[in-house]
């Protein structure tokens, strides 16, 4: 590992120094601001340590509280809707609950840390907003379902647009207790959201009852019910989850360590191929299986001459020495296109000095090679990170270009596939899950429905020191696991590679920056999960439930007017 300076946890210090430094410079003069400003700090602080790797998750099912408070104080205090206030505070609330987070993105680049951190709470602020405005309108009864049914659809977008930044939904949180939440098998992570929410608008009423003097013991047995109800059920169902009845597959997985910001595009493959040579003879032997390289372990190979590539024939080279053994690795694959292959492809173009024109297409992809077969499988990434990967809604924000090449991406971004690819020809059935793509739940159900019997998933977890990053990118894919009751093999060129079971146990983690190899057995599963068959239903109900309460909201607007004149 080059001993090259990395920016590691700076960017947590500087851009919450930055943050406050604003705050400071506008510090509000009314009392009763300066009073909801420190309730909103109190959430974002509470959300953000809510979050893993923290020792303190449990607080998430009270973090929303003050923010609740803030909401319902600018309303009793102005004695009307203040969409604006509530934008401000809960954007002040979202960006400290980011930094603390998500801080680590700065380390990629220094714009997207910025945008993920800053942007992207300002838009998680503004369903506050709606929440404030249409819960209001129809009536404060409502604004408890109104505020859930609004927040997990914000949360739902954020899974399906081109600004897709799932990572904080707060059903996430709770991959750090794997034991308590099983039943993720039926809901998937918006079942978690739901939870913390409704739990959150519980111990709200139990505080606000307690000021009015109110009777709270009701509530008291409602949020008790709520708690305990939903931990005994997974426990339960831990303790009824079992392994299938296949074989047990031997499986090697390769953590080469090659730092991607000063080594992993620098250093000549040749020297490269030599570590992955090196750490997988050491592992391997007659009654392996599976071998897997991580996200892109190689680059620039074409897929119309994929068999000419040296690399390639190497490792072709390595597997044929033992029977029935299979290598699966992420690369970077490009295609030289004919004019009836462009329709479906993010293509390029070249033109030469005659003027010929060469169109291309760029890939981030997961292939297998088998032993004795000169065929091979490929699967194209198909979830992008915005900016670095795709052009969020570039026909309508083309003015930022410059931004999307400084972080490394283009105007024409990758190509994708409709389909989730399953490679077979072994034992197993694997779906090549890459990187972003394992923090997907319904996503990731295409790969079972396609026949998918064990995930390995191919990432490259370096871009963000050894921070946070690595460990919640983890945890997050481990959910997976449990949605789908599919076992998980996980190669990171750095940051930790390590085998799941169904339950979401991590077993045999490697340690951040070593190169290094692991050999565990996976038994396939075939079993499909209540979520896997009907996916995000909980989202979809609160998409619903939404467009009722605007529909509602539009309703009274439009009553209101009609009885004034």
């Amino acid at each position: 590992m080059l001993q090259l300076p990395l920016w590691g946890w700076w960017p947590l210090v500087f851009n919450l120094s930055l943050w406050f430094t604003l705050v400071a410079i506008f510090f509000p003069k009314d009392a009763y601001k300066r009073k909801w400003l420190g309730a909103a700090t109190l959430s974002g602080i509470l959300l953000g340590i809510g979050f893993p790797p923290s020792p303190f998750t449990w607080v998430v099912i009270f973090a929303w509280i003050p923010l609740l408070a803030v909401e319902n104080g600018i309303y009793q205090r102005q004695e009307r809707i203040r969409p604006g206030q509530v934008l401000l505070f809960s954007w002040h609330a979202f960006v400290i609950w980011n930094i603390i987070g998500t801080f680590w993105v700065t380390n990629t680049a220094f714009i997207a840390g910025m945008f993920a951190n800053f942007i992207n709470a300002l838009m998680m602020a503004c369903p506050m907003m709606f929440i404030h405005i249409v819960g209001r309108k129809i009536g404060h009864r409502l604004l408890p379902l109104v505020f859930i049914s609004l927040w997990i659809s914000f949360e739902y977008l954020h899974h399906l647009w081109d600004l897709s930044w799932p990572w904080l939904t707060l059903g996430n949180s709770m991959a750090e207790y794997p034991w308590a939440i099983q039943w993720y098998e039926y809901t998937g992570i918006f079942g978690g959201s739901l939870w913390i929410l409704g739990l959150n608008v519980i111990s709200y009423s139990i505080i606000t009852a307690w000021l009015k003097a109110k009777n709270i013991r009701p509530r008291f047995f409602v949020f008790g019910a709520l708690l305990l109800i939903p931990i005994l059920i997974s426990l339960l169902i831990w303790s009824n989850t079992k392994p299938g009845d296949a074989k047990p597959v031997s499986v090697v997985v390769v953590q080469p360590n090659f730092e991607p910001h000063y080594e992993k595009f620098d250093i000549p493959q040749r020297e490269q191929t030599g570590r992955f040579l090196e750490l997988s003879k050491k592992l391997l032997d007659s009654n392996v299986h599976y071998i897997v390289f991580p996200e892109t372990s190689f680059e620039g190979i074409l897929l119309n001459r994929f068999r000419e590539n040296e690399i390639i024939a190497i490792f072709q080279n390595l597997i044929d020495l033992y029977p029935d053994l299979h290598l699966v690795e992420g690369i970077t694959s490009y295609r030289i296109l004919n004019e009836d292959e462009l329709k479906d492809a993010s293509f390029r173009t070249h033109k030469d000095r005659q003027g010929n024109i060469t169109y291309l297409d760029i890939q981030n992809s997961a292939v297998q090679l088998s032993s004795g077969k000169q065929t091979f499988q490929v699967y194209f990434k198909s979830k992008f990170v915005p900016g670095p990967e795709i052009f969020p809604f570039k026909k309508y924000l083309f003015f930022l270009r410059p931004v999307i090449d400084k972080l490394g991406g283009s105007v024409e971004g990758l190509t994708s596939q409709k389909e989730r690819g399953v490679f077979d020809g072994g034992p197993l059935k694997v779906a090549p899950v890459i990187c972003y793509e394992s923090i997907f739940g319904e996503f990731t159900a295409g790969y079972v429905h396609n026949g998918a019997t064990v995930f390995f998933i191919v990432t490259n977890d370096g871009w963000w020191d050894n921070t946070p990053g690595h460990i919640q990118h983890l945890k997050l894919g481990a959910l997976r696991a449990i949605e789908h009751r599919r076992p998980i093999a996980r190669s990171a060129n750095t940051g930790i590679s390590c085998f799941i079971d169904i339950k979401g146990r991590i077993i045999q983690p490697t340690e951040y920056g070593v190169a290094t190899a692991i050999k565990g057995d996976i038994i396939p599963e075939t079993r499909i999960t209540f979520y896997t068959r009907f996916g995000d239903l909980i989202a979809k109900a609160a998409v619903l439930g939404t467009v009722v309460f605007f529909i509602l909201w539009i309703f009274s607007m439009f009553w209101k007017k009609r009885n004034m004149v």
